[in-house]
């Protein structure tokens, strides 16, 4: 029996090995350039599929690290700034209690020239607290609560009718527009200061709901099943100048007016008292010391000054003892996070040990491997040249 031998069966064995031994070193160069073992479950299905397992579980961890490290930032912005007020309220260099000290003594307070740089200057230190308040994290406002994307704060002063307002702007959820709370400083029937809700923008209600915004995130402490015990990423710049938290608005709902006069007691509206007062002791230095100054700017004389500047000093530091508190808390919140996240890059850690061990090439083997089939695959390459020098005479010799 004869058997027929044609170039076309030898060229058709030859591309099948050729292709084979290709595909091989492939195979062997996807090893080192991915690292894993196998390809497919086909290879090895108990390993393939315990590590595509862990593979789900390592992307949830690296999800997890991100939000996490996003909120760690967003709360260290938020220390930075309650920080930076404190200091220029009280407890830094030439802060704004310091500057009050200097002017209740004499002979700092004889002359009205004197006692206008000094108010300038708390002016300035005000706007920098409202600057503090509008800080940012990326792209969002840190102090807006559920509101990123709004400034929240401003401070207006005219020095001629001694007005001062604080805005609040807020867009709540569902709304196309924000909404304006619009605050007046202004003297209470005790003697004392408010800042009074101005009528036309955002109503009571509205300003208790925004002062009431949560952003409780699960971090691994605490159970969905009772949002209370989750951590608030959330801190409202109305919360930390009243230190009326959100849970407090939630479970208290305390008056309008508590609101109100908190306000007037935190670190801007103390400032803002100051610059009130001195503006008004100007006027009865600059009108020859008389009792009043002109129409809505009523001067004061030295002792109620000095008595009114003695009270707006205490309330500097009761004050500022109070951001301390805030700051505390929110340090608290860090800490619970920055374990959180130790935690996950644990876990990231040993999740990419596994993952070596059961999917893993090794790569020492996994090099000699692909040299192995390149060494074939270039000597294939080169028996191609003697096969296609064959013809039918040389299978009949």
């Amino acid at each position: 029996m004869a058997m027929r031998v044609t170039n076309t069966s030898i060229y058709r064995q030859y591309t099948s090995a050729v292709n084979d031994v290709h595909s091989q070193l492939n195979k062997s160069m996807n090893k080192i350039s991915s690292g894993k073992a196998y390809e497919s479950g086909a290879e090895n299905p108990l390993a393939y599929y315990s590590g595509q397992r862990m593979d789900t579980q390592y992307q949830d961890v690296l999800s997890k690290k991100q939000l996490l490290t996003d909120i760690d930032n967003r709360l260290y912005q938020q220390e930075q700034g309650i920080r930076q007020i404190q200091s220029t309220l009280a407890t830094g260099q030439d802060n704004a209690a310091s500057k009050i000290s200097y002017i209740m003594n004499s002979p700092n307070n004889e002359i009205s020239t004197t006692v206008g740089t000094v108010r300038d200057d708390l002016i300035h230190k005000q706007q920098s607290m409202v600057n503090n308040l509008n800080s940012k994290y990326e792209s969002f406002y840190v102090f807006g609560g559920n509101d990123l994307s709004t400034t929240p704060f401003a401070v207006s002063y005219d020095p001629d009718t001694n007005d001062m307002f604080l805005t609040y702007n807020h867009k709540f959820s569902g709304d196309t527009v924000s909404t304006e709370f619009k605050f007046k400083l202004e003297e209470d029937a005790n003697g004392g200061y408010t800042f009074k809700l101005q009528p036309g923008g955002g109503t009571e209600d509205q300003l208790k709901a925004a002062m009431s915004e949560q952003g409780r995130v699960d971090v691994g402490y605490g159970s969905v099943h009772d949002t209370k015990t989750l951590i608030d990423t959330y801190t409202g710049g109305l919360n930390v100048l009243t230190d009326i938290t959100s849970d407090a608005m939630k479970s208290k709902n305390p008056p309008l007016s508590e609101i109100e006069k908190a306000l007037a007691d935190s670190a801007i509206g103390v400032v803002g008292q100051g610059i009130i007062t001195m503006n008004r002791y100007m006027t009865y230095l600059d009108n020859d010391k008389s009792a009043t100054g002109s129409a809505g700017n009523d001067g004061i004389d030295k002792a109620e000054f000095l008595d009114t500047m003695g009270k707006i000093l205490d309330q500097a530091n009761a004050s500022s003892d109070k951001l301390g508190k805030v700051y505390s808390n929110l340090g608290n919140k860090s800490n619970q996070l920055d374990l959180t996240l130790t935690r996950l890059e644990d876990d990231k850690l040993n999740l990419e040990t596994q993952y070596r061990e059961k999917l893993g090439a090794d790569p020492y083997e996994a090099i000699m491997e692909m040299y192995a089939y390149n060494r074939s695959y270039t000597a294939a390459l080169k028996v191609s040249s003697n096969i296609m020098g064959m013809s039918l005479f040389d299978f009949m010799r």
